[in-house]
This record gives C-alpha cells, sequence and structure tokens, in this order.
C-alpha cells in the first residue's frame, strides 16, 4: 500500500509525484547557479596560474638580465679602457663582480678559436659550458650577448667582449653569471598564495552561489505556487513584490494578471448568471403561455392573445442569442472587419430611414444633423451601422414618445464623430459607469441588457471611443459618441 505521505492532495499517490519535477527542477537551477559562481572562480584562478604567473616570472628575470648587462657593461669599461689592455685580469674581474654581484668569468680566445677561461671569480678554476658557449658568440659577433638560462636553476648571463687584443694576439671577454634563485622564489611565492586565494575563492563561491542560488529558487517557487494557486481559481492569492529586480518585475506582472484574471472570473460568473436569468424569463413565458393554449376552452381572442406574447417571447429570444453570439465572437476576436472609405453622412441617412416605420407607429421624431462637407472615413460600413441602430434603439427604448432623438455626424481633429442624443430619463450618476457592461440595466424589461456592450467592443476592434454623457436622474439629455480615430 503507499505510504500516506506520498499521496496528493485528492489522496492519489501521483500528487507527490507530480510535484517531483519541479522539485528536481528547483535543485538543477541551484546546482546550476552554484556551478557558474565556481567555474566563474575556477576560470579565474586558471588564468592566473597559466598565464600571469608565468609572464611574471619571465619579466622578473628579464628585468634582472638588463640589469646585470648595464652593470657589467659598465664594470668593463671602467677597468678594461678602449685602446689599451686592462690593467690586470684580477682588476677587471674583482670590478666586475663588485659591481653586479655575480659569478665573473675572464675568457679568452687564442687564434685557432678555441676558447678558455683565464680567470673567474671564485678562484676556483671551473668552467660553465653555457657561459663558455655565450662567451664565443660574443666574441664572434663582437657585441654583447646575454641569456636566462631556465634550466633546474634559473640564471642570467651576460657576455661582454673587451675591447683590443692582447700582445699575444688573443681576444678576451667578461661573463658575469647571476643566479636568480630568489626570483623562482618570489614566483613560487605567488603562486603559492594564489592557489591559497584560489581555494578560499572556490569555497566563498561554493556559499555565495548556494546562497544566490537558494534565494532565486526559492522566490520562483514562491512564484509558481502563486500561479498554480491562480490556475486552481484560487484569485485570492497575491505576488508580494520583494525587489525592484527582474523577479520582482515579474512578480509585478503576475499580480496584475491576477487582478484581471480575477475580475474577468467575477465578470463570467456575473455574465453566465445574468444570461440563465434572460433565458430563463422567456423560455418560462413561453411554457406558460404553451400550457394556456392548450386549453380547449379559450376563446378565439384569447388565443390570438397569446399567440402574439408567444411571438414578443419568441423574437425577444433570438435577439439575445444573436446579441450573445456577437459578443462572444467580440471578445474572443473573431469577429472579422471589412474596412472600406465610406460616406458617414449617407450610412448616418439609412439608419435613420430605417426606423421610419417605427418613429411613424410610435409617433417619434428621428432627427439626422449632417454638418459642413460629407465625412467620409475608412472603416466597416457594416459595422458602424450596426453601432448607429444600437445606439438609436436605445435611444427609442429610453425616451418618451414626444422627446426628439437626434443623430448628428462631424469630424474634428482628423477624427470622424457620430452622436446620438435624446431627452429621456437620463442615466444617473452611479450607472453611468456601468453602463458598457452586459446585462447591466435590465429592470425594466426593454432588452437584455447587452446592445451597448456590444456597440462598445466594435468601436474598439475599430480602434475608435465609444463615450456616453448624461445628467442625473431626471435630467433628459443623454449624448452617445462614437469617435473614429484618422
Amino acid at each position: 500500500m503507499a505510504d500516506p505521505a506520498s499521496r496528493g492532495p485528492d489522496g492519489s499517490a501521483s500528487g507527490i509525484r507530480a510535484l517531483l519535477p519541479t522539485a528536481r527542477l528547483r535543485r538543477s537551477l541551484r546546482l546550476r547557479l552554484t556551478l557558474a559562481f565556481v567555474a566563474v572562480t575556477v576560470v579565474a584562478v586558471a588564468a592566473i596560474a597559466l598565464q600571469v604567473l608565468p609572464s611574471l616570472e619571465s619579466s622578473l628575470a628579464q628585468q634582472r638580465l638588463q640589469s646585470l648587462d648595464r652593470d657589467t657593461s659598465s664594470a668593463v669599461a671602467d677597468v678594461a679602457p678602449a685602446g689599451g689592455r686592462p690593467r690586470s685580469d684580477r682588476a677587471v674581474v674583482a670590478a666586475v663582480a663588485a659591481r653586479t654581484g655575480a659569478d665573473v668569468l675572464l675568457v679568452a680566445e687564442d687564434g685557432a678559436g678555441a676558447v678558455r677561461v683565464v680567470r673567474d671569480s671564485a678562484g676556483t678554476g671551473s668552467s660553465d659550458p653555457a657561459a663558455l658557449r655565450l662567451a664565443r658568440r660574443s666574441l664572434e659577433d663582437r657585441d654583447d650577448a646575454r641569456a636566462v638560462d631556465d634550466g633546474d636553476r634559473l640564471r642570467a648571463r651576460v657576455a661582454i667582449a673587451s675591447p683590443g687584443r692582447t700582445s699575444t694576439g688573443e681576444r678576451r671577454a667578461v661573463v658575469a653569471t647571476e643566479d636568480l634563485a630568489d626570483v623562482r622564489a618570489t614566483v613560487s611565492f605567488v603562486r603559492r598564495r594564489v592557489v591559497l586565494g584560489g581555494i578560499l575563492g572556490l569555497v566563498v563561491a561554493v556559499l555565495t552561489g548556494t546562497a544566490f542560488a537558494v534565494g532565486v529558487s526559492t522566490r520562483l517557487r514562491r512564484l509558481q505556487d502563486g500561479s498554480r494557486e491562480v490556475a486552481a481559481g484560487r484569485f485570492a492569492t497575491r505576488f508580494d513584490v520583494d525587489a525592484p529586480d527582474e523577479l520582482g518585475a515579474l512578480a509585478r506582472s503576475l499580480d496584475t494578471m491576477q487582478h484581471q484574471l480575477k475580475e474577468l472570473d467575477s465578470s463570467r460568473k456575473r455574465f453566465i448568471a445574468t444570461a440563465s436569468h434572460e433565458l430563463r424569463t422567456p423560455l418560462q413565458s413561453l411554457s406558460g403561455f404553451v400550457e394556456l393554449l392548450q386549453d380547449e376552452e379559450l376563446d378565439e381572442e384569447e388565443r390570438r392573445a397569446f399567440l402574439e406574447q408567444l411571438a414578443t417571447q419568441v423574437r425577444r429570444l433570438t435577439r439575445l442569442s444573436y446579441d450573445l453570439l456577437d459578443l462572444s465572437k467580440l471578445e474572443s476576436g473573431g469577429l472579422d472587419l471589412r474596412p472600406e472609405m465610406t460616406d458617414l453622412h449617407d450610412l448616418a441617412r439609412q439608419v435613420a430611414q430605417e426606423f421610419v416605420p417605427r418613429a411613424e407607429r410610435e409617433g417619434r421624431r428621428l432627427t439626422v444633423r449632417l454638418a459642413g462637407d460629407p465625412v467620409e472615413h475608412w472603416c466597416d460600413p457594416e459595422r458602424v451601422a450596426q453601432i448607429v441602430r444600437i445606439l438609436v434603439d436605445n435611444a427609442f427604448k429610453h425616451s418618451g414618445t414626444t422627446d426628439e432623438v437626434i443623430v448628428r455626424v462631424s469630424r474634428g481633429g482628423g477624427a470622424a464623430r457620430i452622436q446620438v442624443t435624446d431627452h429621456g430619463t437620463g442615466i444617473s450618476a452611479e450607472d453611468l459607469p456601468r453602463v458598457f457592461e452586459p446585462f447591466h440595466g435590465t429592470g425594466d424589461g426593454s432588452g437584455a441588457g447587452l446592445g451597448l456592450a456590444i456597440a462598445r467592443e466594435l468601436a474598439h476592434r475599430m480602434r475608435g471611443t465609444l463615450g456616453v454623457e448624461a445628467g442625473g436622474s431626471g435630467i433628459t439629455t443623454t449624448t452617445f459618441t462614437l469617435e473614429l480615430p484618422a
């Protein structure tokens, strides 16, 4: 049997397994962030160890070699003046050794090209093959020669050819050899410090990377948990903006999304409840009238009255279904627009002509006022006409038989305007902000309250606006304005 601790919120054993990928992802993110810190530290230490330290040793050795060359040349020039033989071999070796502090060899080359050691500062009489080779090169080139010997021991060597020849025809050179063990020791000390610093850096990188990764993953987990709450329909969840960084901006965006989803969910529930009510009322009426019509004792006049009521309710249901379909298409973006250059004067006259029979039947006055030249505009004429029909129909519903309904068409600031004004009961200040909401204001039984909502959505789809100006209850002037941008 499955362990209870392994069961999910729904009591199934697969609940906790569904969370495992998230946990693995979180651990992976922590590991990757920590490894990123460690990798940066390792690369920095490796760059210092492989690039900086070798160049440091070479640079220090070259500086010491240049100093040895300068000091040796100066000492030789002092004790071996040009054009004559040095005062003594001992004086040359002693002067160079005193000036440089290096091991000094005085080397001679006979006429046959053989090189031998004449004197050395150590007094051992031993010869250094590397020093003799450097001396031979200096004598052959008749110029100074210098080199750094990077063998078991780091040494700097300088060979300076003495001016002139001896009485026997030999040419001589002074070779100074300086041990650079201190340079190598310095570099080794720096290398040990770099390694120690690298180890400390790795420790700090691991601790810092782990702390940073835990902080980031914890914040991401809170955002993830909050998004799951919202996805489950619990819109009371808040996304706290805990820092002004990218994750804070993400939390702010998610919080804004949560508010919008909450409003949409509230609107959806209200829409469903109101639509259900609006559909239930005519359906109940139809059911009642059908039951009455089944009564065989009804006379012909009563039957005709009931049939007329049935026809009215069917028309109401038909209109409501079309309105719901249009609103659904608008909100889902499924309604296509077909814009073309349209004369709004002609459009207003055509829509007004459609209402002439109703106006005559109800004894109403419908006036179209067209100011200035014809207003031509790029728009969808069918949808603009639909908006105007909705506005005129709404004006007829909320004004008396003696009140005039006025349709105006004008242009201002490059935008085209169509205004519908009535002098009916007006709109109260409390209802004005909600006048374009679906199913708002259906208490008078004059309609389902979808017309203005559809008109506003159509205006928005055409990048236009639909606004209303009205006084409080009892003030009989209400003007709806459709504005279409250039």
